[in-house]
Protein backbone atom coordinates (compact mmCIF):
# COMPACT_ATOMS: atom_id res chain seq x y z
CA UNK A 1 0.00 0.00 0.00
CA UNK A 2 2.84 2.35 1.04
CA UNK A 3 4.64 1.62 -2.24
CA UNK A 4 1.34 2.27 -4.27
CA UNK A 5 1.01 6.00 -2.17
CA UNK A 6 4.26 6.70 -3.36
CA UNK A 7 4.36 6.13 -6.84
CA UNK A 8 1.14 8.31 -7.25
CA UNK A 9 2.95 11.01 -5.27
CA UNK A 10 6.12 10.59 -7.39
CA UNK A 11 3.68 10.64 -10.39
CA UNK A 12 1.57 13.51 -8.97
CA UNK A 13 5.19 15.63 -8.36
CA UNK A 14 6.03 14.58 -12.07
CA UNK A 15 2.62 15.87 -13.47
CA UNK A 16 3.23 19.23 -11.21
CA UNK A 17 6.65 19.95 -12.69
CA UNK A 18 6.41 19.31 -16.36
CA UNK A 19 2.61 21.79 -15.86
CA UNK A 20 4.73 23.89 -14.12
CA UNK A 21 7.75 23.93 -16.78
CA UNK A 22 5.42 23.79 -20.22
CA UNK A 23 6.01 27.18 -22.00
CA UNK A 24 2.97 29.36 -23.28
CA UNK A 25 2.57 30.92 -26.74
CA UNK A 26 4.74 33.87 -25.82
CA UNK A 27 7.55 32.06 -24.37
CA UNK A 28 7.95 29.91 -27.65
CA UNK A 29 7.84 33.27 -29.71
CA UNK A 30 10.09 35.34 -27.75
CA UNK A 31 12.48 32.29 -27.85
CA UNK A 32 12.40 31.39 -31.97
CA UNK A 33 13.19 35.35 -31.58
CA UNK A 34 16.02 35.17 -29.57
CA UNK A 35 16.95 31.91 -31.58
CA UNK A 36 17.06 34.03 -34.93
CA UNK A 37 18.31 37.21 -33.61
CA UNK A 38 21.62 34.80 -32.24
CA UNK A 39 21.59 33.10 -36.01
CA UNK A 40 21.61 36.33 -37.56
CA UNK A 41 24.13 37.95 -35.53
CA UNK A 42 26.70 34.77 -35.59
CA UNK A 43 25.86 35.27 -39.37
CA UNK A 44 26.78 39.07 -39.56
CA UNK A 45 30.35 37.75 -37.55
CA UNK A 46 30.90 35.16 -40.57
CA UNK A 47 30.18 37.71 -43.38
CA UNK A 48 32.37 40.12 -41.97
CA UNK A 49 35.20 37.69 -40.79
CA UNK A 50 35.13 36.30 -45.15
CA UNK A 51 35.16 39.83 -46.33
CA UNK A 52 38.10 41.43 -44.13
CA UNK A 53 39.82 38.27 -44.87
CA UNK A 54 39.83 38.41 -48.28
CA UNK A 55 40.57 42.33 -48.14
CA UNK A 56 43.58 40.99 -46.20
CA UNK A 57 44.71 38.75 -48.43
CA UNK A 58 44.11 41.20 -51.25
CA UNK A 59 46.23 43.66 -48.86
CA UNK A 60 48.94 40.92 -48.23
CA UNK A 61 49.26 39.66 -51.66
CA UNK A 62 49.15 42.46 -54.12
CA UNK A 63 49.89 45.55 -51.86
CA UNK A 64 46.46 47.35 -51.84
CA UNK A 65 45.86 49.47 -49.30
CA UNK A 66 42.37 48.98 -47.46
CA UNK A 67 40.32 51.67 -47.21
CA UNK A 68 38.88 53.18 -44.35
CA UNK A 69 35.49 52.42 -43.13
CA UNK A 70 32.95 55.11 -44.45
CA UNK A 71 29.33 55.80 -43.06
CA UNK A 72 26.79 53.61 -45.32
CA UNK A 73 23.45 54.37 -45.07
CA UNK A 74 20.24 52.72 -47.68
CA UNK A 75 20.40 56.32 -49.92
CA UNK A 76 24.84 55.32 -50.52
CA UNK A 77 24.79 53.48 -54.22
CA UNK A 78 25.23 49.99 -54.17
CA UNK A 79 28.86 50.00 -55.07
CA UNK A 80 31.59 52.88 -54.35
CA UNK A 81 33.54 51.77 -58.08
CA UNK A 82 32.26 51.33 -61.65
CA UNK A 83 33.47 47.73 -63.62
CA UNK A 84 33.04 49.29 -66.33
CA UNK A 85 36.29 50.78 -68.43
CA UNK A 86 35.91 54.00 -69.85
CA UNK A 87 39.40 55.96 -70.57
CA UNK A 88 39.78 58.10 -67.88
CA UNK A 89 38.88 58.25 -64.34
CA UNK A 90 35.35 58.75 -63.35
CA UNK A 91 34.57 60.28 -59.76
CA UNK A 92 31.26 59.51 -58.33
CA UNK A 93 29.65 61.04 -55.16
CA UNK A 94 33.17 62.14 -54.37
CA UNK A 95 35.11 58.90 -54.42
CA UNK A 96 37.70 58.04 -56.51
CA UNK A 97 36.03 55.32 -59.10
CA UNK A 98 38.60 52.76 -60.36
CA UNK A 99 38.73 52.30 -63.75
CA UNK A 100 41.89 50.65 -65.28
CA UNK A 101 41.88 48.06 -64.32
CA UNK A 102 45.06 46.40 -66.99
CA UNK A 103 47.13 49.25 -65.10
CA UNK A 104 45.85 47.80 -61.76
CA UNK A 105 47.19 44.34 -63.36
CA UNK A 106 50.32 45.55 -64.34
CA UNK A 107 51.36 47.35 -60.92
CA UNK A 108 49.67 44.73 -58.76
CA UNK A 109 49.17 41.14 -60.75
CA UNK A 110 46.00 39.31 -61.37
CA UNK A 111 43.94 38.20 -58.32
CA UNK A 112 43.71 34.51 -58.10
CA UNK A 113 40.78 33.38 -59.47
CA UNK A 114 39.86 30.25 -57.17
CA UNK A 115 40.46 32.58 -54.40
CA UNK A 116 38.47 35.26 -55.26
CA UNK A 117 35.39 33.32 -55.84
CA UNK A 118 35.54 30.87 -53.11
CA UNK A 119 35.23 34.22 -51.06
CA UNK A 120 32.46 36.00 -52.88
CA UNK A 121 30.62 32.42 -52.66
CA UNK A 122 31.41 32.02 -48.86
CA UNK A 123 30.38 36.21 -48.76
CA UNK A 124 27.22 35.29 -50.71
CA UNK A 125 25.96 32.26 -48.40
CA UNK A 126 26.23 34.92 -45.10
CA UNK A 127 24.45 37.18 -46.57
CA UNK A 128 21.91 34.89 -47.85
CA UNK A 129 21.58 33.27 -44.08
CA UNK A 130 21.77 36.80 -42.68
CA UNK A 131 18.06 37.58 -45.00
CA UNK A 132 16.36 34.65 -44.18
CA UNK A 133 17.17 35.13 -40.31
CA UNK A 134 15.93 38.69 -40.15
CA UNK A 135 12.85 38.00 -42.03
CA UNK A 136 12.43 35.62 -39.53
CA UNK A 137 12.96 37.63 -36.97
CA UNK A 138 10.25 39.83 -38.81
CA UNK A 139 7.75 37.89 -38.83
CA UNK A 140 7.99 37.19 -35.09
CA UNK A 141 8.48 40.94 -34.59
CA UNK A 142 5.24 41.62 -36.44
CA UNK A 143 3.33 38.55 -34.14
CA UNK A 144 4.50 40.63 -30.98
CA UNK A 145 3.19 43.67 -32.25
CA UNK A 146 6.92 45.27 -31.74
CA UNK A 147 7.15 48.15 -33.38
CA UNK A 148 10.86 49.53 -32.12
CA UNK A 149 11.80 46.18 -33.67
CA UNK A 150 10.21 46.37 -36.97
CA UNK A 151 11.84 50.17 -37.32
CA UNK A 152 15.26 48.70 -36.88
CA UNK A 153 14.38 45.30 -38.76
CA UNK A 154 13.75 48.05 -41.61
CA UNK A 155 17.29 49.83 -41.29
CA UNK A 156 19.48 46.50 -41.32
CA UNK A 157 17.18 45.54 -44.40
CA UNK A 158 17.82 48.23 -46.31
CA UNK A 159 21.57 47.61 -45.66
CA UNK A 160 21.34 44.32 -46.07
CA UNK A 161 20.31 45.63 -49.84
CA UNK A 162 23.39 47.47 -50.01
CA UNK A 163 25.76 44.87 -49.07
CA UNK A 164 23.59 42.50 -51.36
CA UNK A 165 23.78 44.69 -54.83
CA UNK A 166 27.60 45.61 -53.79
CA UNK A 167 27.98 41.25 -53.10
CA UNK A 168 26.79 41.16 -56.85
CA UNK A 169 29.15 43.50 -58.18
CA UNK A 170 32.10 41.93 -56.36
CA UNK A 171 30.41 38.66 -58.32
CA UNK A 172 30.37 39.81 -61.33
CA UNK A 173 34.26 41.39 -61.72
CA UNK A 174 35.55 38.30 -60.67
CA UNK A 175 33.81 36.32 -63.49
CA UNK A 176 36.10 38.35 -65.44
CA UNK A 177 38.89 36.96 -67.10
CA UNK A 178 41.29 38.80 -65.23
CA UNK A 179 40.51 40.26 -61.29
CA UNK A 180 41.77 44.13 -61.27
CA UNK A 181 42.58 44.07 -57.28
CA UNK A 182 42.09 47.64 -56.73
CA UNK A 183 38.45 47.00 -58.08
CA UNK A 184 38.08 44.07 -56.22
CA UNK A 185 39.23 46.03 -52.69
CA UNK A 186 36.97 48.67 -53.12
CA UNK A 187 34.11 46.76 -54.43
CA UNK A 188 34.40 44.45 -51.62
CA UNK A 189 34.52 47.34 -49.42
CA UNK A 190 31.60 48.68 -50.59
CA UNK A 191 30.21 45.20 -49.27
CA UNK A 192 32.20 45.64 -45.86
CA UNK A 193 30.51 49.09 -45.46
CA UNK A 194 26.81 47.73 -45.71
CA UNK A 195 27.34 45.09 -43.52
CA UNK A 196 28.85 46.87 -40.71
CA UNK A 197 26.14 49.38 -41.09
CA UNK A 198 23.56 46.55 -41.00
CA UNK A 199 25.52 44.81 -38.11
CA UNK A 200 25.78 47.77 -35.64
CA UNK A 201 21.36 48.13 -35.82
CA UNK A 202 21.23 44.07 -35.53
CA UNK A 203 23.48 44.56 -32.07
CA UNK A 204 21.10 47.86 -31.19
CA UNK A 205 18.43 45.34 -31.34
CA UNK A 206 20.20 42.42 -29.78
CA UNK A 207 20.86 44.92 -26.72
CA UNK A 208 16.76 46.05 -26.81
CA UNK A 209 16.23 41.69 -26.57
CA UNK A 210 18.27 41.01 -24.06
CA UNK A 211 16.91 44.08 -22.01
CA UNK A 212 13.39 42.82 -22.73
CA UNK A 213 14.61 39.80 -20.84
CA UNK A 214 15.95 40.86 -17.78
CA UNK A 215 13.77 40.46 -14.87
CA UNK A 216 12.33 43.76 -13.75
CA UNK A 217 14.43 46.08 -11.38
CA UNK A 218 17.39 44.33 -12.10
Amino acid sequence: MKSIVFVLMLVAGLVATLAHAAPDAGSKARGSYNFYSHSSHNSFSSARSHVEGYQGYLNETHGVAVPAHSATTATVPAASVSVARPSAPVAVSSKPVVVDHEAEIAAHGAVDAEVARDASDALGDDIERIQKHVKRMRTHAEELGDKEALTILSDIEKNLGVARRGHADLHEHHAEDKIAPKTAMALAQSVNDALRAAHADHDKLMKRLHEADEPAGK
